[in-house]
């Protein structure tokens, strides 16, 4: 048998609720430090990055995110969804060509 007597986690879908599913403890962490140092060891201008959010929900998680990377350009993915994780990409809100793109997320679980 297993036991656990520590979890971590990295950004939690629901932060607040997960609280309540451990008795031991848990710790959250961020890993949006770590994409920022990687991007900036690339020597990525702004001007050749796009942040990109994958659904108008998560437009001021990405722009909070884009304005980390000195304010780097904004891209939507407009999208309709047609049944739990069954979507349909109807417009891309931007032009993306030729840019390095980093998609922001809240949760990634069919990457649809």
């Amino acid at each position: 048998m297993v036991y656990l007597i520590h979890v971590q986690v990295s950004r939690v879908h629901c932060h607040g609720q997960s609280m309540g599913y451990f008795d031991i403890p848990v710790d959250h962490v961020y890993c949006q430090p770590v994409i920022l140092d990687y991007l900036a060891s690339k020597s990525i201008s702004s001007e050749d990055l796009v942040v990109v959010s994958s659904d108008v929900g998560g437009v001021a998680r990405a722009r909070a995110f884009a304005k980390k990377l000195s304010d780097a350009p904004l891209a939507i993915v407009d999208k309709r969804r047609h049944g739990h994780n069954v979507a349909e990409v109807m417009n891309l809100i931007a032009d993306v060509r030729g840019k390095v793109a980093v998609m922001v997320d809240d949760m990634i679980d069919t990457a649809g």
